[in-house]
């Protein structure tokens, strides 16, 4: 088995417990309704103001960074993370 590979099945359950969890969290994850339209984009903020935004110009990538995709967190939670 390929290193990293997730067989169908197995991406397609890992994006329904995504989107449940989302959706059973809808308001804490969704503060500005007009955003939710925006697709492939990745948005840190701080009350109002915008910490960091990635807005994707391919199809299903959500950080500059994908080889290593949550290494953009790094100024924000610390990079020993």
């Amino acid at each position: 088995r390929d290193e990293g590979y997730q067989r169908p099945l197995e991406l397609a359950t890992v994006r329904l417990r995504h989107m449940s969890e989302a959706f059973s969290h809808w308001e804490t994850y969704v503060r500005d309704p007009k955003l939710v339209a925006r697709r492939g984009a990745t948005f840190i903020f701080d009350g109002d103001t915008v910490l960091y935004d990635y807005r994707s110009k391919g199809v299903l990538t959500y950080s500059a960074t994908m080889r290593r995709p949550l290494a953009f967190l790094g100024p924000y939670i610390g990079d020993d993370r």
